[in-house]
């Protein structure tokens, strides 16, 4: 969720800056319920292009890029062999990579998904699709050799455990319950902020509200002293520079 203000600020420049705020836990007693750890963030943008709509799964926000070999096949888990060099779009610049090599790795979900696909037309389902709301006839569930598109999301979140003094190992949430690396990611998106300042490109500040939920942070995090890395994108795709929480306890954070 994001909550924000805004007024006719001086001008600033089109890359995202932000700025550290506030950081609360929410700790709820009832089993099974989540509780949240919620990020407060100042931000700046030139051109007040910030923030992308849950349902914009197309280019340059849709959720995954994929390989294709030389037949130009997506390819999958499951096939024996590749027809090299297979093929992927740089996100960056829009060129085709070619590879001449079978690159692909042991099964995870990092570089996997399965997929409801459509080779016919080339469509996809994403997962979780309800198969009583959607015709699924022309569409066959496979395991896709993929990447996650870095610009899907508009925020980039990163836990830090502390380890003596200076030192800090990060916390990838992904493979806490799962060998494969299907867990949870704090990675996601804000919605526009301001519809106007964005299409005219005006300036725009103010303070996002962002909301991670988990049944995980006491188990994971327990007593230990953390911290917070994170930055945004904009819809242009420009990103701010990574800004830090500080060190913190989650007891310290009790509200």
């Amino acid at each position: 969720m994001a909550l924000y203000s805004c007024k006719e600020p001086d001008p600033f420049p089109i890359i995202p800056q932000i700025q550290f705020n506030n950081l609360q836990y929410i700790e709820l007693t009832e089993n099974g319920n989540p509780d949240s750890l919620i990020l407060y963030f100042d931000f700046q943008d030139g051109d007040g292009d910030l923030g992308i709509e849950g349902n914009e799964n197309y280019p340059p926000y849709q959720d995954y890029i994929f390989y294709f070999d030389a037949n130009n096949q997506l390819i999958t888990y499951n096939q024996k062999e590749v027809a090299l060099p297979m093929t992927i779009v740089n996100p960056d610049d829009d060129k085709t990579i070619e590879i001449n090599e079978d690159i692909r790795p042991s099964y995870d979900c990092i570089n996997y998904e399965i997929l409801y696909i459509n080779y016919e037309d080339r469509t996809y389902l994403l997962p979780g699709t309800d198969p009583d709301e959607v015709d699924l006839s022309s569409y066959e569930q496979d395991t896709i050799f993929l990447e996650k598109n870095p610009f899907r999301n508009n925020i980039e979140v990163k836990y830090y455990r502390k380890r003596g003094r200076e030192n800090y190992e990060e916390i990838d949430w992904r493979y806490l319950t799962s060998e494969y690396g299907c867990g949870i990611s704090f990675d996601g998106r804000f919605p526009i902020l301001d519809y106007e300042s964005a299409s005219e490109s005006a300036s725009l500040e103010g303070t996002i509200k962002y909301s991670m939920v988990s049944t995980g942070f006491r188990t994971v995090l327990r007593k230990d002293t953390f911290s917070i890395k994170f930055r945004i994108m904009d819809r242009s795709r420009n990103r701010s520079e990574y800004t830090e929480t500080g060190d913190v306890t989650l007891d310290q954070l009790i509200r």
